[in-house]
């Protein structure tokens, strides 16, 4: 069996109204899905990491394709370095290009996507709620802010993260107000996008501890190892960052330094499962919870349910195991609602690994037409 096509889909919607979080504001929701194709019939699919949709799509179907047809695909690992070989090619390019390949394998296999990253320790995940942006429809925020927790509480999730960063009193009363509406029985979450500076984290640790905030998330840029390291001496709160983080270096040298307890590596952004694998070994050897980031995907989210449904990092051999919790974009996306032909269902706030040969969902390519930007 050889590659004989690779295609890559640039999809995105206009919202009809934009979004921010604490560092940008979104008009649209976009991704690039990757289809790659054997000579016997059997695909895959996988989307690209990237803001430019139509850019990734170019690379792939030019820079990665030529790469890789005539190649075998079941020598996925092998592959990821044939596509990684040139410095400076954008890993999450790349990312989306290797889970197409993994789904691709295990469906000639015939097995979920979990057999062949060593079996499944888990059966069912508890989703959090990721939401609760800025809006600039209202002046503070605060109306759209309540339509939404409303929108979501029935939904049955048992956490939630909400955006944070737009200045202390704000991020204040919209904590104050979403712990109000959810009760002290659901954990939440708040998520800066890196818009803190130690001294205003150190200013909001009452806040957090006053609100029980279940993790800290991004609080500050990336690199700051020993501004990370303070705040984690500072407070009980679990700190939770890596989403930006594209290097194994980059996680490696987190580890090493403990600048966080959980570790979000994007499964397309850091080079896909074959990527994965090896952050998910660091982080277990290192004692740092794995939670992967999965916010604005197609394939990426049920990819990184078959990924973690075989991870231990969540203690599932005891009397008594945590719940495997998963992030659950709440903002709209009909790209996600429409191209899948039957999407994950989340039922009284719990969802069940697909079961299905490879990654486990079907793309709608029907409805392609709707969503394809041209370039």
């Amino acid at each position: 069996m050889k590659i004989a096509d690779i295609k890559a889909y640039p999809v995105s919607f206009n919202l009809a109204k934009p979004f921010y979080n604490s560092v940008d504001r979104f008009y649209k929701r976009s991704v690039t899905l990757v289809k790659v194709i054997a000579d016997d019939g059997t695909y895959g699919w996988g989307d690209a990491y990237g803001p430019a949709a139509s850019g990734a799509a170019k690379m792939i179907e030019t820079y990665l394709k030529e790469r890789l047809i005539g190649q075998d695909p079941f020598r996925v690992e092998y592959l990821w370095h044939v596509m990684q070989n040139k410095k400076g090619f954008p890993i999450g390019i790349l990312g989306g290009v290797d889970i197409a390949l993994w789904d691709l394998k295990a469906r000639k296999l015939e097995v979920p996507l979990y057999e062949l990253l060593g079996g499944k320790y888990f059966d069912e995940f508890t989703p959090y709620a990721s939401g609760l942006p800025y809006r600039e429809d209202a002046p503070d925020s605060m109306d759209a802010m309540i339509q939404e927790v409303e929108a979501i509480l029935p939904n049955g999730f048992k956490s939630l993260k909400m955006k944070v960063g737009f200045g202390k009193e704000q991020d204040t009363a919209r904590i104050a107000k979403v712990r109000e509406m959810i009760g002290n029985d659901m954990k939440l979450m708040v998520d800066a996008n890196q818009a803190y500076t130690i001294s205003t984290c150190l200013e909001m640790l009452p806040v957090f501890e006053k609100y029980n905030i279940a993790w800290l998330e991004e609080p500050l840029p990336w690199q700051s190892n020993d501004s990370y390291k303070l705040l984690r001496a500072r407070t009980n709160i679990p700190i939770a960052a890596g989403e930006w983080e594209i290097t194994m270096q980059g996680f490696i040298n987190a580890a090493q330094n403990q600048i966080c307890d959980i570790i979000q590596p994007d499964l397309p952004a850091v080079g896909g499962i074959t990527a994965m694998k090896r952050i998910a070994a660091l982080a277990f050897a290192n004692n740092i919870a794995l939670q992967p980031h999965a916010f604005g995907t197609i394939v990426s989210l049920p990819a990184a349910l078959q990924f973690m449904a075989a991870q231990p990092s969540y203690h599932s051999w005891a009397t008594f195991p945590e719940g495997v919790t998963i992030e659950w974009d709440t903002n709209p996306n009909n790209t996600a609602n429409k191209l899948i032909k039957e999407p994950l269902q989340l039922k009284n706030g719990a969802v069940k690994l697909p079961e299905k040969p490879g990654i486990g969902i079907e793309i709608n390519e029907d409805a392609l037409g709707e969503f394809i930007e041209t370039y």
